[in-house]
């Protein structure tokens, strides 16, 4: 007997998406090579979404709550401080292979230079980060407001490196952490 064939979701085609933008740039982003990807037709697709629009702000969306409101909600649990901001580092640098992989935050950024509304998703997911980042030095005693810039830069740095070199982002991040922290302290 066949192999029933899986029924698609709607967060399937969210992550095709992704695949798609990280791989092809926004110019992958159109439904018949998302479709072909994931062996489907363009029906299945039309039957989640409006039309390629409402695709990209649910991708939107999504990498706005997975990528930071998740993560954060996550961190909530742990001891304010280093503790926290260590398990930040951990966290943001865990690759979703589903909707990409490691290239997958720089794919959304590239996206937002051509994309209104990719830009206006990065602006607000970096301002959160940012007040969260500033949230966790100051849980340590650290205010200087350039400390947590530095450190999302940082990370966003390391990011584009490890896509092409033997760049280990966490443990890097999870260094200067340890230096700000020995600062702190001293």
């Amino acid at each position: 007997m066949a192999e029933k064939k899986k029924r698609l979701e709607r967060q399937d085609w969210i992550n095709a998406g992704f695949r798609a933008l990280t791989v092809k740039g926004p110019e992958g982003l159109r439904v018949e090579p998302i479709a072909r990807e994931l062996r489907s037709t363009k029906g299945s697709f039309y039957w989640h979404f409006n039309d390629l629009n409402d695709l990209h702000y649910s991708m939107l969306e999504y990498w706005q709550s997975a990528a930071t409101e998740q993560i954060i909600a996550r961190l909530q649990a742990l001891p304010r401080g280093l503790p926290r901001l260590l398990a930040l580092v951990q966290a943001v640098n865990m690759p979703h292979e589903a909707q990409g992989g490691a290239g997958a935050e720089a794919a959304v950024r590239a996206w937002g230079q051509s994309y209104v509304p990719a830009r206006d998703a990065m602006r607000a997911v970096d301002q959160r980060r940012l007040a969260f980042l500033s949230e966790c030095f100051a849980d340590m005693g650290l205010t200087d407001p350039e400390l947590p810039r530095l450190l999302y830069a940082a990370h966003l740095g390391l990011e584009q490196l490890s896509m092409h070199a033997d760049v280990d982002p966490a443990r890097t991040l999870a260094h200067l952490v340890s230096l700000l922290a020995e600062e702190s302290s001293a």
